[in-house]
């Protein structure tokens, strides 16, 4: 990563992927979603995705209904949380109203991030908050989730748990498998509570209420981070936001060169059944 301001460069151990699902301007259910993995076990996570047929890289919750029935969809996500207990992984997720202001979703982005890192079986190590969208999502270059990030985060919290850096990625749930995880987390909690009428009480343990008391007073903001470019030629969109995710990159720009890296890239993966996934469904 690189901070913006200064061109610094640092690398973290964790990566938190964001997600919401929920309309922005309807008041109906809202769920989000802050999954953390360290990046040693991505490829666990990824197995996950790829064993309870959650198509990572090639679907995500929305267009996953359209290869299946929304029944099953869910009941394949509903087995994906059974397998995280066991992992080391960890989340946690809010729901609302979806007419909650940005600043109050920014605040909730950072509640929940701390409330994975301060898990009991989450080690230390520094963190990327990595919310699904534009770098606009939560205000210019993340404005709002900084200055929050800042308040919840202070120098007190990452001397302890690690330091923090914000960034943001458009198609990151289709690039890397922690935002991946939280669509459909966030999917699968917003439809419980608006299809199925299931409360709090019902759902898993790591989900609370969205409190609008999160909001943090404004102060000056954390830097903004840039992840760096992945270079290099891999063939078309999917397998450059895969040799993104397993270098721990940005995918660059929009046009592609099928002469590429692809294959050697892929095979840095330890995971067989991964290699074996990319080979045979990410289309060349």
């Amino acid at each position: 990563m690189i901070e913006q301001s200064s061109s610094n460069t640092t690398r973290a151990e964790y990566v938190i992927g964001v997600d919401e699902s929920g309309q922005v301007i309807e008041p109906e259910p809202f769920a989000l979603v802050a999954v953390r993995c360290p990046r040693e076990a991505s490829e666990r996570l990824a197995e996950l995705l790829v064993e309870h047929k959650l198509a990572p890289w090639r679907a995500k919750s929305k267009t996953l209904a359209k290869r299946t029935t929304p029944a099953e969809r869910d009941r394949r996500v509903a087995d994906l949380i059974d397998s995280l207990t066991t992992e080391s992984v960890s989340w946690s997720a809010a729901v609302g109203r979806s007419q909650e202001s940005i600043h109050h979703k920014a605040a909730a982005v950072c509640v929940l991030a701390k409330k994975t890192i301060t898990a009991a079986d989450a080690p230390r190590g520094d963190s990327l908050i990595l919310p699904d969208g534009a770098p606009s999502m939560y205000g210019e270059n993340q404005s709002h989730l900084r200055k929050q990030a800042a308040q919840v985060f202070d120098c007190s919290f990452q001397s302890t748990f690690g330091g923090i850096y914000v960034t943001g990625l458009a198609k990151a749930d289709l690039t890397y498998p922690e935002a991946t995880a939280a669509d459909y987390l966030a999917g699968y909690i917003r439809r419980a509570i608006a299809k199925r009428g299931e409360t709090i009480a019902t759902l898993p343990e790591p989900v609370i209420r969205f409190d609008p008391n999160w909001v943090e007073p404004e102060v000056p903001p954390v830097p903004y981070y840039n992840i760096q470019g992945v270079g290099g030629d891999y063939g078309a969109i999917e397998q450059t936001r895969i040799a993104a995710w397993i270098k721990g990159r940005h995918p660059d720009g929009a046009e592609f060169d099928a002469s590429s890296q692809w294959e050697n890239t892929v095979h840095m993966l330890e995971s067989e059944q991964l290699q074996r996934y990319l080979f045979e469904t990410i289309a060349l």
